[in-house]
């Protein structure tokens, strides 16, 4: 016979997120989306201005792979600020916190990555809208893995940069 096992409102129940871990939750997918449409828009424009004035072809893998990375840079630091600050609550940023964030989400793109080129292997894609399908799984997958990575290792309190100073 199994004994009952009761909770009280304010002790965690094991199966269940509580409502501050959703919250954390939809925070980062806030602004994971946030950075997306920064990205996009900064891509955009660095191609257009590269275009328009520097004579770049929007279709050179050089030009697009130097544009997409440097927009991954600036939305990675708006996305660390936004998460330290909004999300995870750990204010004010430090380098050391900074460059784990970046190191976790390099991490993540690049799972995110392999999880695509392998999807395209795998199902053999002929449409663009299927390869746009299998990348919506992709960046779910990295996104997963960015998020586990920033609540475990980058923002947990027990890796705070400040932690040691707060006593």
């Amino acid at each position: 016979m199994k004994a009952a096992v009761s909770t009280s409102p304010g002790q965690k129940n094991g199966s269940r997120l509580n409502r501050a871990e959703v919250l954390r939750i939809v925070r980062f997918g806030t602004v994971g989306a946030s950075g997306t449409l920064l990205n996009t828009l900064l891509v955009w424009l660095f191609l257009s201005f590269g275009h328009n004035h520097l004579g770049w072809h929007p279709a050179d893998h050089t030009v697009v792979t130097g544009v997409a990375a440097l927009s991954w840079v600036i939305c990675c630091g708006t996305n660390y600020l936004l998460n330290a600050w909004w999300t995870f609550h750990h204010w004010p940023p430090h380098l050391r916190q900074a460059l784990h964030y970046y190191s976790t989400a390099l991490f993540s793109f690049a799972v995110q990555l392999l999880v695509l080129n392998l999807l395209v292997y795998l199902l053999v894609t002929e449409r663009p809208i299927e390869t746009a399908v299998l990348n919506g799984v992709a960046v779910a997958t990295g996104a997963l893995i960015n998020y586990l990575a920033a609540s475990l290792f980058v923002f947990s309190p027990n890796h705070h940069p400040l932690r040691r100073y707060r006593r």
